[in-house]
């Protein structure tokens, strides 16, 4: 009501609509009620925003979990931590597969006009993975959403670099630019010290990141005929709710409905120690190529045959890392 004195007066469905198309206006109104009403602190629309990001940690979970029961939409009142184009919002988007498809295309858009020569890919389910907020026995959790493929290259991806380090020990070290001023900013140069060992390292890196590019592709497809199913996975830690929501092809995303989301899961859910007997597997193929790619590149790669590569320049504003290192944490709990 302090957002809009008439909301009790809508219907239902536009209580919902407008919960999730909310603008920065009417969301600082929200805020400033919650702030007053939950912590006892005294501010207006104006500076609420302000303060709401400065909260420590210890307030932001009671505080986030009322603020969800303003914005969140559904039988689990989820809400996406995802940006949409203006006057865009989940209720535009049935499913999950129908916002998935959506953000596909308009990737595959942005990277034909951007990158020449760009090469279509084929539509995969949920390429990259996605945060929300549901309540969960009316408790607040932060989600994950991702797929099948996505998690086991993610794991791959892991313990591949982990190995990687342990094949070519190596580490980054500051280069002779390195904290030099530069117009309004100052130079960023970390270099790699592979003991002399740095073209077969950034050799081995190379081929590395497109075979992980290449097995999320192949994992992708073996899953697209599968009958839908959906994993679920407690992650939580310090005293924080997590939950990770796997799905395995985009007939599965096809059955998950933003209105009821948690029941559509549970639907489809299937035990998760198959999800990690299937990391175990495609690690053990992974290794093995991990070990003869390494082993090649140390007999036969030529580091004297450099690969054109364009050089670049990178000049960062002063304290920049330090709001980058907080956006992270920020993004997923405010």
């Amino acid at each position: 009501m302090t957002a809009d004195p008439l909301y009790y007066a809508w219907l239902p469905e536009q209580q919902e609509r407008f919960r999730a198309t909310m603008d920065d206006v009417a969301s600082d109104k929200v805020a400033a009620v919650l702030l007053r009403e939950l912590l006892d602190i005294s501010c207006t629309a104006d500076n609420a925003g302000d303060i709401w990001s400065d909260l420590p940690l210890s307030q932001l979970e009671h505080i986030n979990w009322a603020k969800l029961l303003a914005t969140g939409i559904g039988e689990d009142m989820i809400w996406l931590n995802e940006s949409m184009a203006e006057n865009v919002s989940l209720l535009d988007f049935d499913t999950l597969h129908d916002y998935d498809l959506n953000d596909y295309h308009f990737q595959e858009a942005a990277n034909s006009k951007e990158i020449t020569d760009y090469q279509q890919r084929d539509y995969y389910a949920l390429r990259f993975s996605r945060w929300a907020r549901l309540l969960i026995n009316d408790k607040l959790h932060y989600a994950t959403l991702s797929s099948l493929a996505t998690y086991i290259t993610d794991q791959l991806q892991e313990q591949g670099d982990d190995m990687i380090q342990r094949l070519l020990p190596h580490e980054y070290v500051e280069g002779k630019n390195h904290g030099k001023q530069e117009k309004s900013g100052i130079l960023w140069d970390m270099q790699v010290d592979a003991g002399g060992l740095e073209p077969q390292l950034e050799e081995l890196k190379r081929q590395w990141y497109q075979y992980i590019q290449q097995r999320w592709t192949e994992l992708s497809e073996s899953f697209k005929d599968q009958p839908p199913a959906a994993f679920m996975k407690d992650t939580s830690e310090h005293g924080e709710a997590n939950t990770l929501f796997l799905f395995n092809n985009s007939a599965a995303l096809k059955r998950i409905r933003w209105r009821s989301f948690l029941s559509d899961c549970r639907q489809l859910e299937r035990n998760f120690n198959g999800v990690e007997c299937h990391v175990t597997e495609v690690w053990k193929q992974t290794e093995d190529w991990l070990h003869e790619t390494h082993r090649d590149i140390i007999q036969n790669f030529d580091p004297t045959v450099i690969r054109l590569r364009k050089t670049r320049k990178v000049v960062v504003a002063p304290g920049a890392f330090d709001s980058l290192l907080q956006l992270d944490e920020d993004n997923h709990r405010q």
